[in-house]
C-alpha cells in the first residue's frame, strides 16, 4: 500500500468515526425538536406555547428517556421524518390533542388550545373524544 492511499484510507475512516458523534451533539435537543414538530403538524390551531412545552416536558419525563429513544428522533430530525411516516411522531401530536382541551371546545380551531394534563385512557381530563356531543352541528 502506497502512502498516500493509507493517509486518505486513514483520513476517510477518521471522519467516519467522528461524523455520528458530532451529529448527535450538533442537532436540536430532543424536546425542542418534538415542540417544533407539535408546532408545523398544528400549524392551523392557535397553541399556546408554554403549554406544549409543558405537554413535552410531562410526555418525555413518564416515558424511558434512554439513548435509543433520544437516537431515533435525532434520526427523525436529520431525515425530515413527519407524522405521516412516524408512529411515534403520529403518538405525540394525537396524545397532545388529547391532552388538552381542543376536544371539550368541540374543535373550535379558533380558540387557543390549552394544554390540561397528560392524557390517561383510566383518569383523563378529556372526555371521550369520539361522543356525539363534542361534534359540532352540520
Amino acid at each position: 500500500m502506497k502512502r498516500r492511499k493509507f493517509i486518505a484510507m486513514a483520513g476517510i475512516g477518521t471522519g467516519l468515526l467522528i461524523l455520528p458523534p458530532a451529529l448527535y451533539i450538533a442537532s436540536p435537543a430532543l424536546r425542542k425538536h418534538a415542540v417544533m414538530l407539535i408546532r408545523e403538524e398544528l400549524y392551523y390551531l392557535k397553541l399556546d406555547t408554554a403549554g406544549v412545552e409543558q405537554y413535552v416536558n410531562d410526555y418525555f419525563s413518564s416515558s424511558s428517556n434512554n439513548v435509543i429513544t433520544n437516537l431515533r428522533w435525532k434520526a427523525f430530525y436529520y431525515l425530515g421524518i413527519k407524522a405521516e411516516k412516524s408512529n411515534q411522531i403520529f403518538e405525540l401530536i394525537k396524545f397532545y390533542l388529547l391532552s388538552t382541551d381542543f376536544f371539550i371546545h368541540k374543535m373550535d380551531e379558533s380558540k387557543l388550545v390549552s394544554y390540561l394534563g397528560l392524557y390517561s385512557p383510566y383518569k383523563s381530563p378529556v372526555p371521550n373524544p369520539y361522543s356525539f356531543v363534542l361534534y359540532p352541528a352540520d
